[in-house]
């Protein structure tokens, strides 16, 4: 009966009244014959109450329509429910075997890439102990042909040392011979040379000494040019103070480098004058650079000159 309810509700309800007329008709007919003929009153009571029992269930069959329809209308309610639950099972289903599929393909994967990995380390472990037998195998003959080739550098060694040291002997004996020899004539060659040389400087220490006095008097007159040349220019130089006297002297000294540049003055002896004494050292500076001769050798007499300085 139920699910005739939920697959045609309204063939329920013309099925319902139906029985619903049978049984008022079965009722007015056994009042009908049951009840007395007499008088004829009873009888419109009976069409009364048949009209009233009719309402009844006009509204009854009403009210249960509207169950009817109520319950039609929850019941589609709760299958529509049930289907998108049932839709959202079979999608929650599907994507729980795709993600069963996926996770069986990553895992077979894997399993796959593992093995693939394993292969090649087995791979790789078999040729580095290839490599390492080869290496181990080459290292060993190198080894040998290293031990081969020192055992023969070493018997060749000994050869030529046994060689060398017959030769070197044999060279020492014609050197020992050819150095007594050369000796001899040695001596005799260092006689007659000694005597030569002798003479010979004798007469060179006397050229020499004459030489050398000459070279000392022009090195002296070249000198003493450019001292008095040194003061002059000084001299030209200084600027007289005020507050001193004529007649007055001081001893200077004087460093200079190559080119006449002045590096330091010095008053060694002064004048008792410490204007005259200052005058001077700024009149050795204003004539710096001091002229000094060309020759490089005398340099030595100027590096640290000391004169006498009056002026006129």
């Amino acid at each position: 009966m139920w699910r005739l309810i939920r697959e045609d509700p309204r063939a329920f309800v013309f099925a319902l009244l139906a029985h619903v007329a049978l049984l008022v008709f079965l009722f007015v007919g056994l009042d009908w014959n049951i009840r007395p003929q007499a008088g004829g009153a009873p009888r419109p009571k009976a069409i009364q109450a048949v009209a009233v029992d009719e309402a009844r269930v006009q509204e009854e069959l009403k009210k249960l329509e509207e169950a009817e329809k109520r319950r039609q209308r929850e019941a589609e309610a709760r299958l529509r429910k049930l289907r998108e639950e049932a839709r959202k099972a079979e999608q929650k289903r599907i994507q729980e075997q795709k993600r069963l599929a996926e996770l069986k393909r990553k895992r077979e994967q894997e399993a796959k890439r593992r093995a693939e990995l394993e292969r090649k380390k087995k791979l790789e472990a078999r040729r580095k102990a290839e490599l390492k037998r080869k290496q181990e195998a080459e290292r060993k003959r190198r080894e040998e042909a290293e031990r081969k080739r020192r055992a023969e550098e070493k018997r060749k060694a000994e050869l030529a040392a046994k060689k060398k040291r017959e030769e070197e002997a044999r060279r020492k004996a014609e050197e020992a011979k050819r150095r007594a020899e050369e000796e001899a004539r040695r001596k005799a060659e260092e006689e007659r040379r000694k005597a030569a040389e002798a003479a010979l400087k004798e007469q060179l220490a006397a050229e020499q000494a004459a030489l050398a006095a000459e070279q000392a008097r022009r090195d002296q007159r070249i000198v003493d040019q450019y001292i008095a040349a040194i003061r002059q220019k000084v001299e030209r130089n200084w600027i007289q103070p005020a507050t001193s006297r004529k007649g007055l002297f001081c001893l200077v000294q004087v460093t200079l480098i190559p080119g006449g540049e002045v590096t330091s003055v010095q008053i060694v002896q002064g004048s008792g004058d410490a204007a005259f004494d200052r005058s001077v050292e700024a009149a050795v500076y204003r004539a710096s650079p001091l002229p000094l001769p060309s020759d490089a050798r005398l340099f030595d007499r100027f590096r640290r000159l000391t004169f006498r300085f009056s002026p006129k």
